[in-house]
């Protein structure tokens, strides 16, 4: 949901750069979760939160001095999945799409989903495969995503 990105002041603030559409969806959650290591999650409860630009000012319960907010910095910021909205039928956070195998009409295999990220114009897939391939998010090139046998199925060539 987001990363911290350094400590705010001397009370024990942090700030957040945060991953969402919205910048201010982590605020409305009273619980996050952070981590180092993406493996191992430590639960954190928000005392206040101030939006500031595109950053996220944040005072946890537990931390109330600059030493323990620097312990912190770089870590990512999740919440629990069961808490995010319902998404419609073929709508899927990023988060699901991580991880999923990607091949076209072809059955030619291009990698994993390694990450997403935002152009602007549309969103697009980073593939971890032979070679690193960018591939459009659009509903004309992703034909089906099937979330239980962890494939993406889509309309592109291997030559793009």
């Amino acid at each position: 949901m987001g990363k911290i990105v350094g400590s705010h002041g001397v009370k024990g603030w942090i700030k957040v750069h945060p991953f969402t559409e919205k910048i201010d969806t982590l605020s409305e959650y009273t619980n996050w979760f952070v981590s180092s290591d993406e493996k191992n999650w430590d639960s954190y409860k928000i005392e206040k939160t101030i939006i500031k630009d595109k950053t996220i000012l944040v005072k946890f319960d537990e931390i109330n001095d600059r030493n323990g907010s620097d312990v912190l910095n770089k870590s990512m910021v999740g919440i629990l999945k069961s808490e995010l909205p319902k998404l419609d039928a073929n709508t899927f956070y990023w988060s699901d799409l991580i991880g999923l195998n990607v091949e076209n009409k072809l059955g030619i295999s291009y990698g994993v989903v390694d990450t997403m990220m935002e152009t602007g114009s549309n969103d697009v897939m980073v593939i971890k495969g032979k070679s690193d391939i960018l591939i459009p998010y659009l509903p004309d090139v992703i034909l089906n995503i099937d979330l239980n046998t962890k494939k993406i199925l889509v309309d592109w060539d291997e030559d793009f």
